[in-house]
């Protein structure tokens, strides 16, 4: 017995050692990682239960692993003081799973959150026709879109009016080839805020250095002098290197700054029972450090392996540009 809860420590400590360097290498580390929350209530159990039997050295590595991982996702349930003063800004992500997600019900989840941006992933022509049918342009009047097969298609949806940047395309091709839609929304009563809906392609077998470079390729909180948010299904958690990197720009996660960064988003279909059973949280609203958030909360978004994200933000009422 004393073998096993070695072995339990030993990978224990090397999952809080990748963890804390954020070198996750390999399609099995990364996919592990985000399970991290998980992964630190096992560590505790297992110390606890290697205690009672006697295997005390185990059991502290267990407990110390176990602690470490424990003290970097605590905090995601710690309601910060970020709501802000400013102008209100609904926001809604959401990933549309090639034609399968029901658009039409989400447009009238759009309607009920009395949303003012809608960013979409995963946005087929088919798609993007259906929403036409079902009247976005009603609700949602400004776009920036680029619908694309396999997944590669994504688009901005917005209340306010957006502008365009001469000689610049309002998308930005990731190394994978997904396309991200961007957008600068004109808040009134604030100004512009640089919108993009972001889709970093998933650490599928082969593919780890791409989502990799995908999340690299993303734009920092700190590029310009307005505002910016970031929006999305990135493919990661708050436990993955790339994506603290990029968190590190300037940028904080919305749900976690609310306390509800545990949020599961992923996966609710189409997935083994098991994956099902143990959801992570990998679809964000990042927000630039300016920009204030005062409430997130989970939709479910009929046909898609994904929960919608929507968050009621507050931008700065005056900002130079």
């Amino acid at each position: 017995m004393a073998v096993l809860w070695w072995v339990i420590a030993v990978l224990v400590a090397g999952l809080a050692l990748v963890r804390q360097t954020g070198d996750e290498r390999g399609t099995q580390l990364v996919q592990l990682l985000a399970y991290t929350p998980y992964a630190a209530v096992a560590a505790l159990l297992a110390g606890a239960a290697a205690a009672l039997d006697g295997a005390w050295a185990p059991a502290a590595v267990c407990l110390a692993g176990g602690a470490i991982l424990a003290a970097v996702v605590v905090p995601r349930l710690m309601p910060g003081r970020w709501a802000g003063a400013g102008v209100r800004l609904r926001v809604m992500t959401a990933n549309l799973l090639y034609d399968r997600g029901d658009v039409r019900a989400l447009h009238e989840q759009a309607k009920v959150d009395d949303v003012d941006v809608l960013a979409l992933q995963e946005l087929s022509r088919g798609a993007l026709e259906e929403l036409d049918r079902a009247g976005v342009g009603g609700l949602l009047p400004f776009r920036s879109a680029c619908p694309k097969s396999r997944g590669f298609g994504s688009a901005v949806f917005s209340r306010h009016p957006i502008v365009s940047d001469p000689g610049h395309e309002p998308v930005r091709r990731l190394p994978s080839g997904v396309q991200q839609a961007m957008a600068t929304v004109l808040v009134p009563g604030a100004g512009p805020v640089l919108v993009e809906s972001a889709h970093p392609c998933a650490p599928h077998p082969g593919r780890t250095g791409g989502w990799a470079r995908d999340l690299a390729a993303q734009p920092p909180a700190g590029s310009g002098p307005a505002p910016r948010v970031l929006l999305g299904d990135f493919n990661s958690t708050l436990d993955h290197g790339p994506l603290r990197r990029l968190l590190r720009t300037g940028y904080r996660d919305a749900a976690a700054g609310r306390g509800r960064g545990l949020l599961p988003t992923w996966p609710f279909r189409g997935a083994t029972r098991l994956l099902r059973l143990l959801p992570v949280t990998i679809d964000h609203v990042l927000v630039d450090r300016r920009i204030g958030v005062r409430a997130v909360a989970t939709r479910v978004t009929p046909g898609s392996d994904h929960r919608a994200v929507v968050a009621e933000l507050t931008i700065p009422m005056s900002y130079s540009v």
